[in-house]
Order: structure tokens, then C-alpha cells, then sequence
């Protein structure tokens, strides 16, 4: 099991547990219909055994009245000049119940009364069944005036017959009464005709001997006969005399049987049948209960088979996921599982995949931004070494155009010469003070700056670059400082990134606009406008994603406006553009005020009395 997958182990396990379970459920369900099964043939053959009991007996008393008022018949007198014989015969007839008829005296002599002829066509004479009626075969010592004698002598197998003994009745002077002997028709005992062929019904003697097969085995059999082999000397109660079941074996084959007393007679009855036959319902029912057991066995394995192929599809799906995020494969769609536990863990595991993506994301642009940085880094230090090395030759030429003009008188015509060299000399040295500013190393320290100077600071840098394209800087500041919590030098990268894009979008020259302003609820506001090309719709979205640029190839690496965005964020800061192709762009930075700037603030001056300070490079 260790080595088997998670479909085969919930294949395995449900099976099991469902195999295990119809299988409790059915062999319960065949044990109990098994005992109710018995429970009911028992009571079925007590039932029937008392009747048949009841009914021999009933008809054993039938039969015991009719031979003592035909005896009482043949002991009275006829009148004068009929023959007795006749007259006895006649009234036989009527008592078709009677196939022999004899009287026996206390000497143990028998004499004939009535011989039927269905008895004599089977080859039967009078001597040969007095001959039968033996002492050795019929009991005459046990018989009583309240217990007759019944018997089987078996005289002839095609004419299945009985024997019954009954004292007469006392006669006048209180001497007891003959001995009556009637040969009888087994079916006057009883009938047996409406019995279901799947019990056996025997009639038997006290000490168990079969007199009658009534029905289910060898009916009509005598004693002596193969089926009066069979004794229930083991079945029967040797001691009290009342009904009962009993589960036993007849000659090795169980029995489901049951007896009752007939009356006083020293007989039983007994009815029973093979507990093979008698449970043959119940071994249907195994029989079915296995095949509905496979069918639903088979029906849960497919369940189960598809409930597992759904549930390991979606492990499967978020195995493969967890392989490629393994290989920094971010961008995956994770199969929904549905509501289930699989469900909750493929929504839980698409949430990681989208914060992977959205920390991968982060990390790339972390990445750009480090490498525009460490490209400004070198960038800043060619810079410084740059404008070191032309500030001594600058700051030379300006000592000798100054010490120039104290040899010459200000009027001389070399005098206005060396004051534009030295105008010139400080407006380039001017221009390496801030260039060095600006590429000096610096950690992100935050601080109280004035945007304001910020910004005069960066149009210095910049002017002189959009004066070769033939491009004016104009520059409209606030009246008062701006002061915002920030990086003064990050600040100035940000404003010179906003305008050199802004020079780059107009070849054929333009102008570029840098205005500050005092924002709503306590925050400032730079704009950053030019009337270049403008930025397409299509693109405007993308502007600010990392190494994304529309230059061409070797005049830009997509990264200034990503690392101007970052910057911006880190200030707690906001930075938004608006376009219109063909017109120009406008970019736009609100920052908040530092604490306390806007109780600082001078109450606003009235509209004639209001000043604007303007610096524009031309």
C-alpha cells in the first residue's frame, strides 16, 4: 500500500469498507431470514400437526360409534322370516367405511360379519386376514372401552388399508361388550389429498414406529415397508405427552419436524421436512443477495473511481503548478476543485500564485531600478570626474579674464571681452556646482526640502541641453516655499528624467513648462508640460512599466519613468501623465506637505498685490 498512488488507496480503502459492509449487511439479513424461515416452518408443521391429530382423532371416534351401533344391530333380533345375513350385508352397504367386519369372543376365536368385494378382488379371503388378526399383531390386551386399536397389517400394497379394534358396548347385564375388528380404508383416517408434497406426514405408534406415510414419503406404507424403516423414537418425548418442534437428523439428513399426541390413542403425528428444502428460499436469497452485493460493489467501485479520478485530477493540476512555479513560472491557472477541501486548497494556492507574481513583479522592477541606479551611479561619478576635471581649466580662464579687466580701463575695447568670458566662465562653473550636486553619492535620507528649490536647481541642469534643440524652459514657481519630506537629489532625478523626455518628444523644438502650486488638503503640486508628439492611448498605460520606452534602439532603456515612479511612491507621492497626441503631455506629481507648512502659509495676498516669480531660459 506504502507504494500505491492516492486513487488506487481510495479504490482499495472504499472497496474494502463497501465490500465489507454489503457483506455485514447481507449475511445479517440472510441469518435473519433464515431463523425466521425456521422460525415459520416450525410453527407452520405444529400447526398442521395438531390438526391432523385432531382430525384422526375425530375420525377415529366417527369410526368407533358407527362399528358399536352396527353391533348393536347385529345383536338384535329380526323379525320372523328374514335372513340376518342379508339384512346385515344391506346395512354394511351403507357404511362404505367398512371393507371387513368381524367379531372376536374371549376364546380368541373371529367370526365374520361382512366381507366387501372391493376386499375380495384383491385375492383376500375371511381365513387369510383372520389369519392377519393374530395376538402376535394386534395387542388385544391393551384395548379398553375408551382406547380402541388401530394398526397397519399391510394385507395388500394396492388397497392401502387400516386396522381398528373396539370393545363394544356394556351389554344390559353389565358384561362387557365384544370385541369389534374393522378393516378400514386408510384415507377414512385421513386425507391427506390437499397436503403440499413438501412436508412428510407420518402417522406413527407410541414407541415410534411409522404406521402411516401420509404424504411427502411412500404414502400408504405399512409396517415392515421401506419407509417404516424410518422410527422417531428420537424425535417423539419418551415421557411427557404434548406437542413440540424440534430441529434434528433423520438418518444423517436434517429435519425441521414437529408432533402431536392423538388424543389417547398411544399414536402421534408427525410433520416434517429437509431443512435443505425448507431453506431452499433462503439459499435464492444468498444467491441473490450476492449478485445485487457485486452489483452495487461494482456500481461503488465506479463512484468511487470517478469521485477519485476528480479529486487526484485536481492534485494532479496542482502538482504540475507547484513544478512550474519550481521553475519561476508565475503566470499558471490553477483548475478550480469545486467547494470541497481540494476546492479551498486550489483557490488558496492560486492567492499564492497571484502574491508570487505580484512579489515577482516588485522584484523585477527592484532589479530595474537597481540598475538604473548603479547606471546613475556611474553616470554621477564620470560626471564628477568630468566637471573636476573642467572646473580648474574654467576656474583659470576666469582669474586671467578677471585679472584682464583690472589691466584694461572699462571702456577699453578688450574690457567688454573679458567680462563675457567671465559672465560665461560662471555660468559653466555654475552648471558643474549643481552637476556635481547632483552625481554625488548620497544615502535616501529623508529631510525637509523646497520642492521649490528643487526644481530651480534641476532646470539649471537641464536648460542648457534644451537650448541646443532649440527648446525655451520656462519655469513658474509658487509664491513661498513648498515644504515636503524628501530626498532632495532623488527629487532632482525625477524632475530631469520628466524633462529631458519632455525634450526628447520635440526635435523640431517646443517649450517646456515647470510649474509648483499649493494642492488641496495640504499637499504640492509640480507640473511638468511640453508641446511635443504626446503619448498614444494605447501606450499611455505602459508608460511607467520598467524597460518599456517608444525610442528608438540606443537612445533609451525604458527605465527613467519606472524609477521616477518608485521614487515618487517612496515620497509618499503620487505621479500621473494626460496626453493628447499631437499636442503635447502634461505630467503631474502631488506630494504632501511637510508638518506644519500648511499653518505656516501666509494668508493669500490680494489679487493686485499677488506675485508670481518666473525664470525662464531662452
Amino acid at each position: 500500500m506504502r507504494h500505491l498512488g492516492l486513487r488506487a488507496k481510495l479504490l482499495a480503502g472504499m472497496f474494502l469498507i463497501i465490500c465489507t459492509s454489503i457483506g455485514l449487511v447481507a449475511t445479517q439479513a440472510v441469518l435473519l431470514f433464515r431463523d425466521d424461515k425456521s422460525s415459520y416452518i416450525l410453527d407452520l408443521s405444529a400447526s398442521r400437526a395438531v390438526k391432523i391429530a385432531d382430525e384422526i382423532q375425530a375420525n377415529v371416534r366417527h369410526l368407533t360409534e358407527k362399528m358399536r351401533i352396527f353391533s348393536d344391530a347385529v345383536r338384535l333380533p329380526v323379525p320372523p322370516g328374514t335372513d340376518r345375513a342379508a339384512l346385515l350385508n344391506s346395512m354394511l352397504r351403507q357404511y362404505p367405511e367398512f371393507l371387513l367386519f368381524s367379531t372376536r369372543d374371549d376364546g380368541g376365536g373371529l367370526r365374520n360379519v361382512f366381507l366387501s368385494r372391493a376386499l375380495a378382488g384383491f385375492g383376500l379371503t375371511v381365513e387369510r386376514v383372520h389369519a392377519a388378526y393374530g395376538p402376535d399383531r394386534v395387542p388385544y390386551d391393551t384395548l379398553t372401552l375408551d382406547r380402541p386399536i388401530i394398526v397397519r397389517l399391510g394385507l395388500t400394497q394396492k388397497l392401502p388399508t387400516f386396522t381398528l379394534v373396539v370393545r363394544g358396548t356394556l351389554g344390559a347385564d353389565g358384561a362387557q361388550g365384544p370385541v369389534l375388528v374393522a378393516e378400514i380404508p386408510l384415507e377414512r383416517l385421513y386425507a391427506a389429498g390437499a397436503e403440499s408434497r413438501l412436508f412428510e406426514i407420518y402417522l406413527t405408534a407410541g414407541a415410534g414406529r411409522p404406521l402411516v406415510a401420509a404424504a411427502g414419503g411412500a404414502k400408504g406404507a405399512a409396517e415392515g415397508s421401506a419407509a417404516s424403516a424410518q422410527t422417531f423414537a428420537d424425535l417423539l418425548p419418551q415421557k411427557s405427552t404434548t406437542a413440540g418442534v424440534r430441529d434434528y437428523a433423520s438418518h444423517g439428513v436434517p429435519m425441521l419436524a414437529a408432533y402431536a399426541p392423538v388424543g389417547d390413542l398411544g399414536l402421534w403425528t408427525v410433520v416434517q421436512i429437509p431443512r435443505a428444502r425448507a431453506l431452499e428460499a433462503s439459499r435464492r436469497l444468498v444467491a441473490r443477495s450476492l449478485a445485487i452485493a457485486g452489483f452495487v460493489c461494482l456500481a461503488a467501485l465506479a463512484m468511487v473511481s470517478l469521485y477519485a479520478r476528480s479529486m487526484t485530477r485536481s492534485l494532479t493540476a496542482l502538482t504540475r503548478a507547484t513544478e512550474q512555479i519550481g521553475q519561476g513560472q508565475f503566470n499558471i491557472e490553477v483548475p478550480s476543485g469545486g467547494t470541497d477541501e481540494i476546492g479551498a486548497l486550489a483557490m488558496r494556492f492560486k492567492r499564492m500564485t497571484d502574491e508570487l507574481s505580484a512579489r515577482e513583479k516588485k522584484l523585477q522592477s527592484a532589479n530595474a531600478r537597481l540598475m538604473e541606479s548603479e547606471k546613475m551611479t556611474a553616470l554621477g561619478q564620470l560626471g564628477a570626474g568630468i566637471a573636476h576635471e573642467v572646473k580648474n581649466p574654467l576656474t583659470s580662464i576666469r582669474g586671467y579674464a578677471q585679472l584682464g579687466l583690472r589691466k584694461v580701463s572699462w571702456d577699453h575695447p578688450l574690457a567688454e571681452y573679458f567680462r563675457t568670458i567671465d559672465k560665461e566662465t560662471e555660468r559653466a562653473l555654475d552648471i558643474l556646482k549643481n552637476l556635481l550636486r547632483f552625481s554625488r553619492q548620497e544615502t535616501a535620507e529623508m529631510s525637509r526640502i523646497d520642492l521649490n528649490a528643487v526644481v530651480t536647481d534641476t532646470v539649471k541642469l537641464a536648460a542648457h541641453q534644451l537650448l541646443m534643440k532649440e527648446i525655451t524652459l520656462d519655469t513658474t514657481l509658487c509664491e513661498g516655499p513648498l515644504p515636503v519630506i524628501g530626498n532632495a537629489n532623488q527629487m532632482e532625478q525625477v524632475l530631469l528624467n520628466l524633462v529631458i523626455n519632455a525634450g526628447d518628444a520635440m526635435e523640431a523644438g517646443g517649450s517646456v513648462s515647470v510649474t509648483t502650486e499649493r494642492a488641496a488638503e495640504a499637499h504640492a503640486r509640480i507640473l511638468v508640460a511640453d508641446t511635443g508628439c504626446g503619448i498614444p492611448a494605447a501606450v499611455l498605460p505602459r508608460i511607467f512599466d520598467p524597460f518599456f520606452t517608444t525610442k528608438p534602439v540606443g537612445k533609451g532603456t525604458g527605465l527613467g519613468l519606472s524609477v521616477s515612479y518608485g521614487i515618487v511612491t517612496e515620497h509618499k507621492g503620487e505621479i500621473t501623465v494626460a496626453s493628447v497626441p499631437g499636442k503635447g503631455s502634461t505630467f503631474t506629481i502631488v506630494m504632501p506637505l511637510a508638518e506644519g507648512a500648511a499653518a505656516a502659509t501666509p494668508e493669500a495676498a490680494p489679487a493686485k498685490e499677488k506675485r508670481t516669480r518666473v525664470i525662464s531660459f531662452r
